[in-house]
């Protein structure tokens, strides 16, 4: 990572019911399977930003007339691979979720970001190691998800700003610090 970069990413929450219902899903799913229960989010961009951007960053996500932004669930799906997109909520890349993403990441000098989603469910145990999941294993846990998170949409209002812990790495999700933005 170049030095004018920090580690850091910008995300959108869900409202405050809907994350309340999601997390609950989050920490059954983590205690069940040893892994780490987090804050469920969109990520906007990251995890490398321009820290000098930060209160512009900030400032367009206050004032931005596309929040609250209500999402669409194109499907809650599972993939082995990455160990942070086990199960997702993949939602519908509006335009205005879109425009909103692009104009961060130009605000923040990040690069391309993934394909907007929330995720249900991470592969990272409690030592903080990426853990093995087959494919019949996350596309079950999949199942169970979409009979509690499919709720067609989503209200995405809460601008944030997540850093990986102390030691850095983003492997250690208990350590995460989220910031309202």
């Amino acid at each position: 990572m170049a030095e004018t970069q920090i580690d850091a990413s910008i995300w959108l929450r869900l409202d405050l019911a809907e994350e309340a219902k999601v997390t609950a899903l989050i920490q059954r799913l983590a205690r069940r399977h040893g892994t780490h229960a987090f804050l469920p989010h969109l990520t906007v961009c990251g995890p490398c930003l321009d820290p000098t951007s930060l209160p512009a960053a900030s400032a367009y996500a206050r004032t931005s007339p596309v929040l609250p932004l209500r999402v669409s669930v194109e499907a809650i799906s599972s993939a082995v691979g990455n160990p942070f997109e086990a199960v997702v909520i993949r939602v519908v890349n509006s335009p205005q979720l879109s425009t909103f993403r692009e104009e961060l990441r130009r605000i923040t000098g990040a690069g391309e970001g993934r394909p907007p989603h929330v995720s249900l469910f991470y592969g990272v145990g409690q030592r903080h190691t990426v853990m093995t999941f087959g494919a019949a294993s996350l596309d079950e846990i999949a199942r169970e998800c979409r009979l509690e998170a499919d709720a067609g949409e989503y209200l995405l209002e809460r601008p944030a700003i997540a850093y990986p812990g102390d030691g850095g790495s983003w492997l250690r999700v208990s350590e995460w610090r989220v910031n309202d933005l």
